[in-house]
Order: C-alpha cells, then structure tokens, then sequence
C-alpha cells in the first residue's frame, strides 16, 4: 500500500482498511444509526492516535486494536453517544462492497453476535484471515491460547449452527 518513500496519511490508512471498521461495527452494534456511531467513534480514536502508530508493526493489526478496544468501550458507554468527526472526503467511509453470499454472512453474523465480545472479536480475525500471532498481537494474549480459543469457537458455533439447521 505504502512505499517508504511516501508517508503514510491517515486518508490512505482509512481507504486501505475501512473493511475491517465495518466489520468491526457490524458484529458490535445492531442498528444502522448505532453502527454510523461506531464507525465513526472508531474513526476519531485512530485519528487520535495516529501519530503513535509505529510503523514496525502491522498497520492492520494496529488497526484492529484501536477498533476493537473502541468497539468494547463503545458498547459500555450508558450515555448517548455524541463524537463527530468531519473528514474532508466521507467516501472514505463507504462501506466496501462484498460479493459473497449474502444469506451465509448474514448467518455467520448471527452466530457471531451470540458469542462474548472478546470471542466474537477474536474469531472476527481469524476470518478475515490474520494468522495467531497477528490475533494474538492485537489481543495481548499468546498464539497458543489463540489456537485454543479458537478450537473451542469452532466447536461452539458448529454445534450452534448445526443445532439450528435441525430445527428449520
């Protein structure tokens, strides 16, 4: 995304990994105006911490963190949630398209909403394809603890899944 002759500006940061703010949202808040409200809490506390971005570590994982530890503070907040940030180019901010199929993500978002948020933050990572360590970066835990979390969420939503298609 970035050569290391050019810096890197939080307009392209945003654009490269919007994808994950919306997944992000999706799995932690249940209505469009609540999501809006996440994406952009999540959207403020990047810019708010941009400048302590260390380029040595992976821009995504960076990413997650600040998303998922805002997703988690977010969701505790009893009051109406009132932070705005203007950005020159809201483009930025539409959600990216996705071609796959629709029901299953749909059904996958389902599952994913009756896990706990930190298993439901963690499993979100491991489909979109961050490998233990980078899971395990971002959650401050070791990859063997990853893999076994994971294990037991598999098992979980499997016998969730399977449980509700024997019921329809």
């Amino acid at each position: 995304m970035n050569s290391h002759n050019e810096p890197l500006t939080f307009e392209a940061m945003i654009a490269t990994h919007k994808g994950i703010l919306y997944k992000i949202a999706r799995s932690y808040s249940y209505c469009d105006e609540e999501r809006r409200d996440l994406i952009q809490e999540i959207t403020l506390q990047l810019w708010r911490s941009f400048t302590q971005y260390d380029p040595k570590f992976k821009l995504s994982t960076w990413v997650y963190r600040v998303a998922l530890n805002t997703a988690i503070s977010f969701l505790r907040r009893d009051s109406l949630r009132k932070a705005h940030i203007e950005l020159t180019d809201m483009s930025l901010l539409t959600e990216p398209v996705d071609s796959t199929n629709t029901e299953l993500m749909l059904e996958i978002q389902r599952l994913l909403k009756l896990l706990n948020k930190y298993d439901r933050a963690l499993f979100i990572m491991h489909l979109d394809g961050l490998d233990y360590a980078q899971i395990a970066d971002v959650l401050d835990i070791s990859a063997s603890n990853v893999s076994t979390k994971i294990s037991r969420i598999k098992q979980r939503l499997n016998t969730l899944f399977i449980g509700d298609d024997n019921n329809g």
